[in-house]
């Protein structure tokens, strides 16, 4: 779909992109293609688009898929994209914004997309978007975080099968534009700039490097209408089940992280000593420092690192060194 098309279609329905809602529809075909491509859709998957905009990525999802749920906050717009594309039967349009808060997917989300999967039971869940810009950071934590509460909580099948008949939502893949300095952060590695609490996470929860998460492609502010100030970028994210699975408390991790990186260049020691603050005892940094060490920097450790100094803390919760009482009570 080119410009002249996306024009029409908000003239006909009185609207203008509205930076508010990050609205920067994509008009270069051949990207829309690779976005579509780097979901890797099979014929009876089902797949999640958030902020689809005037309908252009989703007519090319819709004929790869057995069925997309596109969601969008824009009530008008959407409306206007459902009119346009009211020949394309698998799609389901819902306005919502997909984040309920901060720190939650929509429900009405969650519950529309298990009842897709239950209605293609053969198929995987996936994610392929040409995310707003101000939705894309929170939105691919919390689908990771929804996954390893629900892959705690469901009462059956494997978190690797398939969502349905009561098995927890998991997607298999993650196919997805950002900012680029936002992609550089989910991907940074140990001593860089860009590492820090959101990479931590979606690599503690994806598959080992280089496979877990991958900038596919730059893309420039020309493959965009109207034209962001920045660049973008095409990320991959293969979440692990295993790993998933074997996280039994990613709030705490995610406080954890948080509160460490908030002191990031500090020595370990000092920054757990503001994170902790009063529960802060010689006790602990000595059960730490037989494990970690403490004089160097949060961003020196690897992702593994920060997994195994999260396990040690949940096993000091149960005794006395650090007291039980102290009980994480959300993100920071």
């Amino acid at each position: 779909m080119h410009r002249k098309e996306i024009t029409a279609i908000l003239a006909a329905a009185g609207l203008r992109p509205r930076r508010h809602f990050g609205q920067n529809f994509m008009v270069d075909q051949t990207l829309l293609a690779a976005i579509a491509d780097a979901g890797e859709i099979q014929p009876d998957d089902v797949v999640l688009e958030v902020g689809p905009g005037v309908g252009n990525l989703t007519r090319q999802l819709a004929q790869r898929a057995a069925a997309v749920l596109a969601v969008d906050i824009d009530r008008k717009l959407m409306s206007a994209a459902k009119c346009h594309h009211a020949d394309l039967a698998n799609v389901h349009w819902l306005h919502a914004d997909v984040l309920a808060g901060k720190h939650a997917v929509e429900p009405a989300v969650l519950d529309q997309l298990r009842s897709l999967c239950e209605a293609h039971p053969k198929g995987r869940l996936r994610l392929v978007s040409n995310l707003p810009y101000n939705a894309a950071s929170p939105l691919i934590a919390e689908l990771l975080v929804q996954m390893c509460r629900e892959s705690h909580t469901s009462p059956c099948e494997s978190p690797a099968e398939p969502g349905a008949n009561g098995r927890s939502l998991f997607f298999t893949r993650l196919a997805f534009t950002v900012q680029y300095e936002v992609a550089l952060r989910m991907s940074a590695q140990p001593g860089s700039r860009d590492y820090g609490p959101l990479g931590i996470l979606i690599q503690a929860l994806s598959a080992p490097a280089p496979d877990g998460i991958q900038i596919v492609r730059k893309i420039p502010p020309g493959a965009f209408w109207p034209p962001p100030k920045i660049y973008s970028a095409l990320v991959v994210i293969n979440p692990d089940p295993a790993r998933i699975q074997n996280l039994r408390d990613v709030q705490a991790l995610q406080i954890l992280l948080s509160g460490i990186f908030s002191h990031r260049r500090q020595t370990l020691a000092n920054a757990l000593k503001h994170h902790f603050a009063a529960r802060w005892t010689s006790e602990l940094k000595a059960a730490l420092a037989a494990h970690f060490d403490l004089a160097r920097r949060p961003e020196t450790f690897s992702v593994e690192d920060f997994l195994r100094l999260d396990a040690l803390l949940a096993h000091l919760r149960h005794t006395c060194i650090l007291p039980a009482k102290w009980v994480p009570t959300g993100p920071i």
